[in-house]
């Protein structure tokens, strides 16, 4: 009986934060970074045989973010490794793949929504995710529940990264699938210019990019900026660039497990942290409607 392709992973799968992000080193289990700022922007003109005037000088500041574990533990039974499966495929090979996937998907949730806790006490330690880690008073915004995603929100909150960022504002952004549809609603598309003697052959109802007088941003649909049980609608700015994915230990499949039983323990582990190299280029909004 031919079985080709008899199971098909119906989960979806999403890494594109963690993939697009540059990668650095950890050395401890507390990352720390620093970050130095220029002096503010003025007149120095000094008049002619004057002493010059040394300006005063301003030190690095050290940052912070915890190193967090992730771990996908599973086992396989000898008896499942023994039998013949539809697929085709050893047991242990395709619940590996598997484990591969979800470790994953969980480090893409908890880079993107994770909340700082210490480890003290016993807890579990997790890192400052991006929404936790970039937002500020300044880059952070609240709007009344219910609001209404709109192109003049977008350009009023890209003048603020633009203000606040002297420059370096954000060029990705990130958002449920309602806010998705949303911004295809107020996308400029209308002046098209068709070149096929047959006329157009295709309805375009999207577009990959909007552009500001403050920047141009590649638009995104990501499943874990938007969960259900979110109250109100979120989107997510970011410039890559300014961000970083410092690992500790890179993923593995840790074999040496210890067993007492008929079965095989496996697990994937990785040990990351995110490092911020500057919050104003990026910004995060709520409280728009999403149904």
């Amino acid at each position: 009986m031919v079985v080709l392709n008899a199971i098909e992973i119906l989960t979806a799968k999403e890494t594109q934060i963690m993939n697009m992000l540059p990668k650095a080193s950890a050395i401890n289990t507390i990352h720390a970074y620093l970050t130095d700022t220029l002096t503010a922007a003025a007149s120095k003109a000094v008049a002619e045989g004057a002493d010059y005037t040394a300006s005063v000088l301003t030190t690095p500041s050290r940052l912070t973010n915890i190193v967090q574990v992730v771990a996908e533990n599973f086992k396989v039974t000898r008896t499942q490794q023994n039998i013949s499966h539809y697929q085709g495929q050893d047991e242990l090979s395709r619940q590996t793949e598997k484990a591969l996937l979800n470790w994953a998907n969980s480090a893409e949730f908890d880079l993107v929504r994770s909340t700082l806790v210490s480890g003290a006490s016993g807890a579990v330690a997790k890192m400052s995710g991006i929404i936790e880690a970039c937002s500020k008073s300044t880059n952070h915004t609240s709007h009344n529940s219910g609001t209404v995603w709109a192109a003049s929100i977008l350009d009023g909150l890209m003048k603020g990264n633009w203000d606040n960022s002297n420059g370096d504002v954000s060029t990705d952004i990130f958002m449920g699938s309602f806010l998705r549809s949303a911004t295809d609603g107020f996308t400029q598309k209308s002046n098209v210019v068709v070149n096929n003697p047959g006329g157009q052959t295709s309805i375009v109802r999207t577009v990959t990019t909007y552009e500001t007088a403050f920047g141009t941003l590649r638009i995104h649909t990501h499943r874990y900026i938007q969960q259900s049980s979110d109250s109100t609608g979120r989107v997510l700015a970011l410039r890559p660039e300014k961000l970083a994915v410092a690992y500790l230990e890179k993923p593995f499949v840790d074999t040496g497990l210890a067993r007492s039983g008929d079965y095989d323990n496996r697990a994937v582990v990785g040990k990351f942290t995110l490092e911020v190299r500057n919050q104003d280029s990026n910004w995060y909004a709520d409280g728009f409607d999403k149904d």
